[in-house]
């Protein structure tokens, strides 16, 4: 299954490849870098080139449909086992796909489930939850240098009414990918205060209008539920 939204894109492929280990889910996050916007009316397009995207990342749940759990668990069962956690906290790196430590794989009761949650965690450099570095080029082949980064929590959803079905000894792979270019949607680099090296610091203390608007950004990137899309969308 492949569900797309402006911002955040879900990819799952379920492998052929039985385990010995019983069901399990394999999970990784990585940025999408890629994507250009045109100037009305421009002859050349923004872009952005990244050179640093991290994110704690805690707290990563994946949970069964409801209707699933009245037909195969009881009660008490259903509390317990409605939900699987990846427990630990992670530091990715969303230009590499890789993180520490490693999520591995996670093992799963097989049914189908539609919800998965995940939190933000003060990971980065010990301090912040994200921060993302690189350079814009605007439609004017304007070249701005900046630096993003957030003690904020920000929590990421996916959700989707049909969902998807994890197969008694199969193998689920699951790739979030974050559309790093969406989180600054609609800024205007040229009104930010640049420093002494050239570069445009976006934090709680710096450019706050800025900062406040990207975080709104992230917010509506990190929800997505798959079938308000359809119904917006299309696909």
């Amino acid at each position: 299954m492949k569900v797309t939204s402006a911002g955040l894109m879900l990819l799952i492929v379920a492998s052929c490849t039985k385990t010995n280990t019983g069901t399990v889910i394999g999970l990784s996050f990585k940025g999408v870098t890629t994507t250009t916007a045109a100037a009305k009316g421009a002859s050349t397009v923004s872009s952005f080139t990244f050179t640093e995207a991290l994110m704690g990342i805690k707290e990563i749940q994946i949970k069964r449909k409801e209707e699933q759990l009245h037909d195969t668990l009881t009660p008490r069962d259903s509390v317990n086992k409605s939900r699987f956690n990846f427990k630990g906290k992670y530091l990715v790196d969303l230009l590499t796909g890789t993180t520490t430590p490693d999520f591995g794989l996670a093992g799963f009761v097989p049914g189908t489930y539609n919800k998965l949650e995940s939190e933000t965690a003060k990971l980065v450099n010990g301090t912040n939850s994200i921060s993302v570095k690189g350079t814009y080029t605007d439609a004017a082949s304007k070249v701005y240098n900046f630096n993003f980064s957030s003690k904020s929590e920000f929590e990421f959803e996916f959700e989707s009414d049909s969902g998807f079905v994890l197969t008694e000894g199969g193998v689920l792979q699951m790739l979030i990918n974050i559309n790093l270019p969406h989180l600054f949607a609609n800024v205007d680099f040229s009104l930010a205060t640049v420093d002494s090296n050239g570069t445009i610091v976006i934090s709680e203390n710096t450019n706050g209008e800025i900062y406040k608007k990207i975080k709104r950004n992230i917010r509506s990137v990190a929800e997505m539920h798959e079938d308000k899309h359809k119904e917006k969308y299309g696909h």
